[in-house]
């Protein structure tokens, strides 16, 4: 089956280059493409993608907000954010939001055809330049809890539930790893939402990635 990707970015000769350079990959096809932040929400709903690559400037909805909606909404589709930005603000955010991958326009298309492949394989992908920053990030800082509860009441199937989440597997992908029930996998996750306080997806990554269960590779 081919992987299926959607473009969201405003400048549609940069649209069209990247479409004629992921297509060459015999694997991938493009089903569509956006120019504004509503726009990617709707044509990710229609056509159901395993990817977006998500420019973080979109006008009328900004990237972060798009990327936000879609881990809550989309949770099966992968994002790759591929972006001139490379501050460490804007990749900690992404990465407490879920993105799978963040890529800088300024690197090689070998770089974006690995983030894609890797975000398909349920693994996560920074930058290979960016990717001190975000040792730096995780490195030297005590573990931070959120305001509505700790780890220490999470067992441990949850804390490895938790950190498969963090890594942007699905339900399914879990249970194959886990060798239980996407059942269970719900149940689990259902838990933990109650036992920290926490509301979506979105927040269980987020207090993941705060706790340290995120890691490089």
């Amino acid at each position: 089956m081919p992987i299926r990707i959607v473009i969201a970015d405003d400048h549609a000769i940069f649209r069209s280059g990247l479409r004629m350079l992921l297509e060459k990959e015999s694997d991938f096809t493009v089903v569509g493409e956006a120019a504004t932040g509503p726009d990617a929400l709707a044509i990710v709903g229609e056509t159901r993608p395993d990817v977006l690559i998500l420019d973080l400037s979109l006008p009328d909805l900004s990237g972060p907000k798009v990327a936000e909606i879609l881990v809550e909404r989309n949770p099966d589709v992968a994002i790759v954010v591929l972006t001139m930005h490379e501050d460490e603000h804007y990749l900690r955010e992404l990465l407490r939001i879920g993105v799978g991958a963040f890529v800088l326009k300024k690197s090689t298309s070998t770089d974006l055809v690995q983030a894609i492949r890797a975000v398909c394989r349920g693994e996560r992908y920074v930058d290979p330049s960016l990717a001190g920053q975000l040792l730096s990030l995780q490195a030297g800082r005590p573990p931070r809890t959120a305001k509505s509860g700790t780890l220490d009441v999470v067992t441990p199937r949850e804390r490895e539930i938790l950190g498969l989440l963090a890594h942007g597997h699905t339900g399914r992908e879990i249970a194959g790893k886990l060798g239980i029930s996407e059942r269970t996998v719900e149940t689990h996750r259902a838990n933990l939402l109650g036992k920290l306080g926490l509301r979506s997806r979105a927040e269980l990554v987020r207090f993941a990635i705060d706790n340290g269960l995120l890691t490089l590779g």
